[in-house]
C-alpha cells in the first residue's frame, strides 16, 4: 500500500540487516547505488534480482528509471521513522503492523527524485515461519509485495519526476482490478506466474490463505 501523507525519514546509524533465517549478509554500497532500484539488503536484493530475471517489463522499468537519474530505496521498518510534518520533532516508529510502504520523497519545488520504499521483513518473516512456509514460498510473497509497492507506486512517481505520477490503490467502492496499482502488479505477476490480484488487501498473498501456490 502506498502513504503519501507521510514522510519517512531514514534513521541514522541504524545498519541494514536481513531477516534472520533468510539470509545474514549485506549487498555491497557500490553494486547498489548503481542501480535505480537499490537496498543493502540480501533478502531484498534477491527479491529485486527475482523480479528482473523474469519479468521484461520490470527490466524494462528499470533501466526507464535509470535514465531519469532518480531511484527508489528499498529499506526494512526498522530503519526509518515516521515524521508527521516537517516542523514536527517527534520521530515514531514505523507501524510494525504495516507490511509494506511506499511515499515519495519531495523537494521544496516539488520535484521527485527518490521514492522510499519500507518492508517490513520481520512481520513477513514471522508468519511465514509460524505456518512452516518454505523459504521459496516466503520468496514468492515477498516478490508480490515488491513489485506492488516498486512497479505498482514507486515507478510511476520516478517516471514523471514529480507528485503527478501518483499511482493509486483502489477507491472505496472500486473494483480493485480498475484501480491503477493493481493493474500494474497484474501485468508482472502475470508473467511471473504469482496469480491474479482481484480483491485489494492482503488476501492476494499466499500467506493469508495457508494455501501455498
Amino acid at each position: 500500500m502506498a502513504h503519501a501523507a507521510i514522510r519517512l525519514a531514514l534513521a541514522v546509524g541504524i545498519a541494514l540487516s536481513a531477516v534472520p533465517g533468510y539470509a545474514q549478509d549485506t549487498v555491497s554500497a557500490a553494486a547498489s547505488e548503481r542501480s535505480a532500484f537499490r537496498t543493502s539488503n540480501a533478502v531484498l536484493q534477491s527479491s529485486l534480482d527475482r523480479l528482473a530475471r523474469g519479468s521484461a517489463l520490470w527490466r524494462e522499468a528499470l533501466e526507464s528509471v535509470r535514465a531519469t537519474g532518480r531511484h527508489a530505496v528499498i529499506v526494512t521498518s526498522d530503519q526509518v521513522r515516521v515524521v508527521e510534518a516537517p516542523d514536527d520533532p517527534s520521530r515514531d516508529a514505523f507501524d510494525s503492523t504495516v507490511l509494506a510502504e511506499a511515499a515519495p520523497a519531495p523537494s521544496p519545488d516539488g520535484r521527485v527524485d527518490v521514492v522510499v520504499v519500507v518492508v517490513n521483513l520481520a512481520l513477513l518473516e514471522g508468519i511465514h515461519r509460524r505456518r512452516g512456509a518454505l523459504p521459496s514460498e516466503f520468496n514468492a510473497d515477498l516478490d508480490r509485495i515488491l513489485l506492488h509497492e516498486i512497479y505498482g507506486h514507486a515507478v510511476p512517481y520516478l517516471l514523471a519526476g514529480d507528485l503527478s505520477g501518483r499511482c493509486p490503490d483502489p477507491k472505496p467502492h472500486e473494483r480493485a482490478i480498475d484501480a491503477c496499482s493493481i493493474r500494474r502488479e497484474n501485468a508482472i505477476r502475470a508473467e511471473l506466474g504469482l496469480g491474479r490480484r482481484t480483491t485489494y488487501g492482503l488476501d492476494s498473498l499466499a500467506l493469508t490463505r495457508g494455501i501455498w501456490r
